[in-house]
């Protein structure tokens, strides 16, 4: 048990890393989520467990995938100078589209980087 507590403990240390140096080094300004839509139309209740109970957890696994990924393609993309936008696509995409995004918003006309 102490072994997979480690595990976790360790993903969520690399992804939080690999994500907080991104964001320090991204010459853009970061994405910020426009809550207008969320005033609009509130998402109804099946909409949010199911967003909480299933994506949300999908999105944690994609998000270490990512993160994986972009270790794995460090290689390739240092000399190319693609760091960045590897890092975006495959991190710091699906780590915003499961921690910065309302509960049961699913709308593909906001302005984030999942698009």
């Amino acid at each position: 048990m102490k072994k997979v507590i480690l595990c976790w403990l360790s993903l969520f240390l690399v992804v939080g890393l690999a994500v907080s140096v991104y964001g320090q080094t991204s010459s853009e300004p970061p994405l910020q989520y426009d809550d207008s839509v969320q005033r609009q139309a509130s998402p109804a209740a099946g909409a949010i467990f199911g967003d909480l109970l299933i994506v949300r957890p999908f999105g944690i696994v994609f998000t270490a995938l990512g993160v994986v990924g972009t270790v794995a393609a460090l290689p390739f993309s240092i000399p190319t100078g693609t760091v960045g936008a590897v890092a975006q696509k495959l991190v710091a995409g699906p780590f915003s589209f499961t921690f910065n995004r309302p509960l049961g918003v699913f709308s593909p006309d906001l302005d984030v980087p999942w698009n």
